[in-house]
């Protein structure tokens, strides 16, 4: 299948190998062993490390949170996939989203400042988890539309940090 995470497309296939899986991700593969702990979650092992994964999907997105960070991937279509000017304008934005649909526990950054990549923006909870939201490129923040104790929706913009000009 075609996922698309920050701006970048990954072709994911997992496929099971005797009583473990073999996930390819754009041509590499990892063998795992997975075993499913309730509906949503899944206890997998790799090289002796264990984790946690938390994975729910509607008609649009996979949202995967593991170990308290949450990931959320859009699914694509192949035909959607653009590599020209338009995915190079969009790298210059980051528009944050929750993973799932949550409470908003602390906004950590105010309109107007200043962000480096990889610098924690909110903390959100959902499903008794709180998962940091990360800015995936250096900026300044631009926009903040929520605040601490508020419900939202996966599909609510929660803020946007765009790259200086």
């Amino acid at each position: 299948m075609q996922l698309k995470y920050r701006n970048t497309h990954y072709d994911v296939r997992v496929e099971p190998d005797g009583e473990d899986y073999i996930l390819t991700v754009n041509g590499e593969k990892q063998k795992f062993t997975a075993k499913r702990n309730g509906t949503n979650l899944i206890s997998i092992s790799n090289d002796n490390v264990k984790t946690n994964v938390y994975v729910a999907e509607d008609d649009s997105r996979f949202y995967v949170n593991i170990d308290g960070d949450g990931f959320t991937f859009e699914k694509s279509r192949e035909e959607e996939t653009s590599y020209g000017e338009e995915a190079k304008m969009s790298s210059d934005k980051d528009i944050i989203k929750p993973p799932m649909p949550g409470s908003i526990v602390k906004v950590l950054v105010k309109k107007g400042q200043k962000v480096e990549e990889g610098e924690g923006l909110i903390i959100i909870e959902a499903m008794k988890m709180e998962t940091t939201l990360y800015s995936s490129i250096p900026g300044i923040v631009t926009e903040v539309n929520v605040s601490a104790g508020e419900q939202v929706d996966s599909d609510k913009v929660l803020l946007i940090v765009e790259k200086e000009k």
